[in-house]
């Protein structure tokens, strides 16, 4: 039965694209890992201000995004061993000194239309927020994938990955997943994924995403609501934030430190920090009226 005779009853057929048979093929086997999860809200209302005079000051958005990359990627260098590490096998692991950061971008297409694409910041912990931001925000605008890989093989292999049979696709992905050098070289090290990232205001909203990486942070919606403060309702904001953790590397203990230090830096260390806000530029230029 053809497209013309199907909408006739009702309904239309159309194929599945590549690019999401791709992503089952890659969810498909990171569910293979002992995923545990970890949740919690972090108060931004500190923060939200830095965030709203930058868009007074440019008529543009700061990348949360990049702002979550910046703080978890710093917490990450901290607690290398054992989130910034990679399993081979069932009896090594390999723990890296570059904190490799992926995370998914939105880059505008000829077409009008926009592609999700995974993009990873390199030594994202040595990295200011600015640099971070102004990295995605280039890497928006950029068509061709050989930003989101590293090297010309993982250029070539990202870029015509989606056209292999199916059952070549999961040996590749099985084997990357299985090479910590190779993984890294493709994927990165730890991995920032914000579902929320276009409405960042729709509410609240934790989300329970799977990861090839140790660890990964899954940043959902903010939302507002009353807290008491010294006796008094005050309202603020809240950033719905999901720690997922691979059980074979991460046990309670230090899943809880690496939490406890990410929640401290996001709701107020940071504001004090040179590599955060303090590193966005005092001279750009205003929005044209």
């Amino acid at each position: 039965m053809g497209n013309s005779s199907s909408s006739d009853l009702g309904f239309q057929i159309k194929p599945i694209s590549r690019m999401a048979q791709t992503i089952d093929d890659y969810t498909s086997e990171a569910k293979k890992k002992n995923i545990i999860w970890a949740t919690t809200e972090m108060d931004i209302s500190e923060v939200r201000p830095h965030f709203d005079l930058y868009k007074a000051k440019t008529g543009h958005s700061l990348s949360f995004t990049s702002f979550c990359i910046a703080c978890f990627s710093r917490v990450v260098e901290q607690h290398k061993y054992p989130m910034n590490s990679l399993r081979k096998g069932r009896k090594k692991m390999y723990i890296f000194d570059s904190v490799d950061c992926m995370t998914n971008i939105e880059r505008d297409m000829p077409d009008g239309g926009k592609k999700p694409v995974n993009y990873t910041v390199r030594n994202a912990a040595q990295k200011t927020l600015w640099e971070i931001h102004s990295e995605l925000r280039a890497a928006q605008k950029v068509r061709e994938v050989k930003l989101s890989s590293g090297g010309k093989k993982g250029n070539k292999l990202i870029k015509n990955f989606p056209k292999f049979p199916r059952f070549v696709r999961r040996l590749i992905i099985r084997k990357v997943f299985s090479t910590p050098l190779m993984k890294k070289d493709l994927m990165g090290t730890v991995g920032v994924t914000a579902v929320a990232m276009n409405a960042p205001r729709a509410g609240n909203g934790f989300m329970m995403h799977i990861t090839p990486h140790t660890v990964s942070m899954g940043v959902g919606g903010i939302g507002k609501r009353p807290i008491i403060v010294e006796g008094k309702a005050v309202e603020r904001e809240f950033l719905s934030v999901t720690l997922a953790m691979d059980h074979a590397l991460v046990d309670g203990g230090p899943a809880t430190r690496f939490f406890y230090d990410l929640y401290k830096l996001i709701q107020w260390e940071c504001i004090e920090k040179d590599w955060c806000f303090r590193s966005i530029p005092t001279d750009l230029s205003p929005p044209s009226k």
